[in-house]
């Protein structure tokens, strides 16, 4: 519909054909403003991996599910036993019943049982030593063929861009590698750390790979995410098997 302004100044009716096609070009420019915002991606995958991978945990591993704990007490042998992380996290010791162990290092584990004895026994001084791991994953979920965990090998090490291949590789149609977003556990702070990658084929060629660890979580959207850090807290946590390893976004 067209609206006339029959009742304007005849100078300011010789304007309106040009103001509307200013308002025309106004409007356009902010749709097309917006869509770039709202298709920006993260930092380049070659441009972040060296930033990414000097976060990677060189301290003492955590334990995890699946992993054979010896707890050798110096002045009581007679309690000396041997637990394997359960599934949940947790663990069952002799006199104290079931502890979350999972997501500690032994040093940690191990000052949380002498706590624990300190009602049973009168020197419960004792050390956590591993006898054997169990397996370490990182996750992969979102627009990806084959979403799920994915074992680390021996070296506890798996490159985001292998991660992506070996969950079947992204989703032709509708994944979003511009935002992919990678969540890590930092056990130093005992919080998580997240980053948007644009993970795009036209940025795998950079000469360091970005290299995941234990728990890091990979999550391949099909639109742009905003106030990722609200959206870790409400969506990731609720994918991850272990959620005692997490505490909210900082």
């Amino acid at each position: 519909m067209t609206t006339r302004c029959e009742s304007a100044p005849p100078a300011l009716r010789s304007l309106l054909p040009a103001l509307r096609r200013s308002a025309r070009r106004a409007l356009v420019g902010s749709v097309l403003l917006a869509c770039a915002c709202e298709s920006a991606g993260g930092p380049p995958l070659s441009r972040i991996a060296e930033r990414v991978n000097a976060t990677l945990d060189a301290s003492a591993v955590l334990l995890a599910p699946g992993d054979e704990i010896d707890v050798r007490f110096a002045y009581a042998p007679t309690w000396n036993q041997t637990v394997t992380i359960a599934p949940d996290g947790s663990a069952s010791f002799l006199g104290v019943g079931r502890l979350i162990a999972a997501g500690m290092p032994t040093s940690k584990l191990g000052q949380a049982l002498e706590d624990s004895y300190r009602s049973v026994l009168d020197n419960g001084q004792l050390d956590v030593v591993v006898r054997s791991f169990g397996a370490r994953h990182a996750f992969v979920f979102g627009e990806v063929l084959e979403p799920g965990e994915l074992e680390l090998g021996s070296d506890r090490r798996l490159s985001l861009l292998e991660a992506l291949a070996r969950a079947g590789g992204p989703k032709k149609e509708s994944a979003y590698l511009a935002q992919t977003l990678l969540v890590r556990f930092d056990s130093a702070t005992g919080a998580q750390r997240h980053w948007t990658i644009d993970a795009r084929p036209e940025h795998w060629k950079g000469s360091t790979p970005l290299l995941l660890q234990p728990y890091d979580v990979i999550y391949v959207p099909n639109t742009p995410i905003d106030a990722v850090g609200i959206w870790v807290d409400n969506y990731i946590r609720r994918m991850i098997p272990f959620p005692y390893l997490f505490t909210p976004v900082r």
